[in-house]
């Protein structure tokens, strides 16, 4: 079995979403190479890699950190671990479309 790309992206969720740990979960996911995941795994590399650029490397306020967390944590674990789990695809596009409309409606950090 492969335990690396989603599981370790997984792993990661729990040290939070700011820019490198998002930089590193996105790493994992195109590491990913099992057909059953490599579209979640591709929409979840793009989510944490659009969340990063929209963060920066600088400094950021931890209110707007924890509200950005706050908004994707839930949604992003869940989608990671139907993927990991081999959830039917529907399932799995489900929650990804769910994802993608929390970040086209996210307020900007800027």
């Amino acid at each position: 079995m492969n335990d690396g790309g989603l599981k370790q992206a997984r792993e990661l969720t729990v040290k939070g979403f700011y820019y490198e740990n998002l930089v590193e979960m996105a790493g994992h996911c195109r590491e990913e190479v099992l057909p059953d995941r490599i579209l979640s795994a591709y929409v979840l590399n793009r989510v944490f890699v659009q969340l990063a650029d929209d963060l920066g490397d600088g400094p950021i306020i931890m209110n707007e950190l924890r509200k950005l967390e706050a908004r994707f944590r839930n949604m992003v674990n869940l989608a990671l671990e139907k993927a990991i789990a081999g959830a039917p695809q529907d399932e799995q596009n489900r929650i990804l479309i769910e994802i993608i409309q929390l970040l086209w409606t996210a307020p900007s950090t800027d």
